[in-house]
């Protein structure tokens, strides 16, 4: 009796034990599990913060991708406006400066030439009865000699010789226009005109060109000093 009562003990003991033991074993995997768990759920919340953050981050370079791609459009919309106004402001001087004389230009046109042994019959208003003839018919461009005539061009004789632009030239005397040519040679040819009267003193020459230059002028001969704005009201 007594040998089954210790028996029983020992039984008991060692089922005490095994259960100890598995106690401790499922507490101790409890433990590990809840550190995996927390561990993974650590992992979870740091990488759901990561993937926030750069959802954050990706938000804000959008935003600031928008932002400079609205500027870089205003940039270049002034640019093409500023690039344009230059554009304009630029053939608008290039034209003023075309007007003035200040360039060299070519196009289709007449020249006219004074015979050179007549030379001596050729008088200053030969000369100007020529250039207002064409100025008539647009002419855009006038020279004589290659000397460029402009608004104030002086076209006059001068101790025995014809000065243009205060310049001496020596015969022939030759004036190119750019202008129409067909209109050109029939104003210069009608019948009764006045260069068919200079004609009978002297041989002028009317040919076509189509391929005309004409030299610009001078700035020094352009003054402006003595000139001054007016001021509007």
């Amino acid at each position: 009796m007594k040998a089954k009562r210790v028996s029983r003990n020992i039984s008991i003991a060692l089922i005490c034990v095994i259960l100890g033991l598995a106690l401790s074993w499922q507490f101790q995997s409890i433990r590990n599990n809840a550190k995996v768990m927390n561990l993974e759920s650590q992992k979870k919340d740091d990488l759901v913060v990561k993937i926030l953050n750069e959802q954050k981050n990706n938000e804000n370079l959008r935003a600031k991708l928008t932002e400079l791609q609205t500027q870089l459009d205003k940039f270049e919309n002034a640019r093409g406006n500023s690039d344009e106004n230059l554009k304009l402001l630029t053939d608008e001087i290039q034209k003023l400066r075309t007007v003035a004389g200040l360039t060299d230009v070519k196009g289709r046109g007449v020249i006219v030439t004074f015979a050179k042994e007549d030379a001596i019959n050729v008088e200053d208003d030969d000369l100007l009865f020529v250039l207002n003839e064409l100025r008539a018919t647009d002419a855009q461009a006038l020279a004589i000699n290659d000397q460029r005539i402009i608004d104030t061009t002086e076209v006059r004789v001068a101790g025995g010789y014809i000065m243009v632009n205060g310049r001496h030239v020596t015969p022939p005397y030759v004036i190119k226009a750019i202008v129409d040519p067909d209109n050109a040679v029939n104003a210069l040819n009608m019948i009764g005109g006045s260069l068919e009267k200079i004609r009978l003193f002297i041989d002028v020459k009317v040919e076509k060109s189509n391929n005309l230059e004409i030299p610009k002028i001078s700035e020094e001969l352009i003054r402006t000093d003595k000139l001054k704005q007016a001021e509007k009201d």
